[in-house]
């Protein structure tokens, strides 16, 4: 009778414990695109997205039930889907239990499913550049390239196949800058993908090489400026020729209207160093040219200053009556 009491007090014991259910696709080829919740009394309710967490209720002998919920802390199941549509949770196996276990019962009873299959999309990769460029330079239609141009994406037909999905370059800063070519290797990003279920094909980078040409926007002005020679103090020499000069200049407007009003103002001039020519002719190299320091505007750099031809001039010793010729 004491034996017979305890085999019946040890059997069917039911008792009810939270537990955590994967979903997830049977084929390779297919992707679960959303999961919700159809019926459930405790975990949620109708129409809820389903996050994997339940409430199963275990039947057993008591001690094994027991040896169960001590050593498993949140049971794990799995459910594999092989079409779309209403499951019913109470009809499968999804949790590998000890012998003598079994599910009685789970909340929520029922999932929602919707099935896709995989696809691969060829997107191409677009720069995302923000910023203006510095005083000088602008961007123009044409000038951004990336490498790769394309990649391949990989993930439910229904969502790469549509427009929404794209795939941007980590976004480059170009305010303020004043270089020609502005290089960069950044991340990838894919937009379009709130399912986070799109992703990069295996063996396509994750990144991108961008090139930002800026393409010069230099205002030009041209002006009759002052030739002026310097000799030593101890030679007098008499000097014939150019005494002006046509120079355009090159640079941001601000700065090239200042350099107007400096040759306005007679601030800046041309300085030829002069030497005893016999009286011939003689043509000056255009790096022989100098200005005096500070006086070219910043924003015009030296070789954005162009003289419209090579100076000339001649040069010989003015004599003294009564002093004899040096030999």
């Amino acid at each position: 009778m004491v034996v017979w009491a305890y085999a019946f007090g040890n059997t069917g014991h039911e008792e009810s414990i939270d537990a955590f259910l994967i979903v997830e696709p049977a084929a390779e080829d297919q992707v679960v695109i959303s999961k919700t919740i159809s019926q459930a009394k405790l975990m949620g309710q109708k129409g809820d997205p389903f996050v994997g967490r339940c409430k199963i209720t275990l039947s057993g002998p008591r001690n094994v039930v027991a040896r169960y919920v001590e050593s498993e802390l949140l049971p794990q199941g799995t459910l594999k889907v092989d079409r779309t549509g209403r499951i019913d949770l109470r009809s499968v196996d999804l949790f590998q239990l000890p012998q003598g276990l079994s599910v009685q019962g789970i909340d929520p009873s029922s999932l929602d499913v919707v099935l896709d299959s995989m696809v691969r999309v060829e997107k191409e990769v677009r720069a995302s550049v923000r910023g203006t460029p510095g005083p000088g330079f602008v961007r123009f239609p044409g000038g951004i390239s990336t490498d790769p141009e394309k990649i391949t994406l990989e993930g439910p037909s229904q969502l790469l196949e549509q427009d929404v999905v794209a795939v941007l370059t980590q976004a480059i800063d170009i305010d303020g800058v004043v270089l020609p070519l502005v290089e960069a290797t950044v991340p990838l990003v894919i937009t379009g993908d709130d399912s986070k279920l799109i992703r990069i094909a295996e063996g396509f980078p994750a990144e991108a090489t961008v090139k930002i040409h800026l393409q010069e926007n230099l205002t030009q002005v041209q002006a009759l400026v002052s030739v002026r020679y310097i000799v030593d103090e101890d030679v007098d020499l008499e000097i014939r020729g150019d005494q002006s000069i046509k120079v355009t200049v090159s640079g941001v407007e601000e700065a090239v209207r200042e350099w107007k009003k400096r040759v306005d103002e007679g601030r800046f001039y041309l300085l030829v160093r002069g030497t005893d020519t016999g009286g011939e002719g003689r043509n000056i190299p255009r790096e022989e040219v100098r200005w005096i320091d500070g006086s070219l505007p910043d924003g015009i750099s030296g070789d954005q200053v162009k003289l419209e031809r090579i100076i000339l001039y001649s040069a010989k010793r003015i004599e003294v009556p009564g002093e004899e010729p040096q030999k």
